[in-house]
């Protein structure tokens, strides 16, 4: 199986695991949101695979920076930023054009934002509920979160 890359080499395969390279232990678990097809590789086999395809290395050394921005930009979030802010942000990140409507996926729960913005959920209810008292999101007959204006920067 090769990767799939895109015209500037963009991989547009997923993965997974990767830290296992290094003989570590496992650092984190993942939940697919989407149906999902996953191919358990073993160690000596993934070695062989990036040895046969450069561009599979190549394209691994890439998500791996990716990641480590993220990490980083993460940290540096949680450290300057407040509950409000890293809200909006992934609110903002996780956000889809539907119907010419922005909406936050139903599949979204408020324990999930807490989760990855380092919150308690009964701290993103209260967000969430300032958020629609001041208009800036409604709730649809399908119960998803609309944008309804842009979500202010600070609250």
């Amino acid at each position: 199986m090769r990767p799939t890359q895109g015209v500037q080499g963009e991989c547009f395969t997923e993965f997974f695991g990767e830290l296992f390279l290094d003989g570590g232990r496992r650092s984190a678990s993942v939940k697919a949101v989407v149906d999902s097809q996953c191919i358990v590789v073993g160690h000596d086999a993934i070695r062989g695979f990036m040895q046969a395809y450069p561009e599979f290395a190549q394209c691994l050394v890439h998500k791996l920076i990716e990641r480590l921005r993220h990490a980083t930009q993460l940290n540096k979030s949680l450290g300057l930023h407040g509950v409000y802010e890293r809200t909006v942000d992934l609110l903002n990140q996780v956000a889809f054009l539907d119907e010419e409507v922005r909406v936050v996926p139903p599949s979204i729960t408020q324990q999930e934002i807490a989760d990855r913005v380092g919150a308690t959920r009964e701290m993103i209810n209260h967000v969430l509920r300032d958020l629609i008292r001041g208009g800036f999101l409604t709730r649809d007959d399908r119960r998803r979160l609309v944008f309804a204006k842009v979500l202010p920067r600070r609250w």
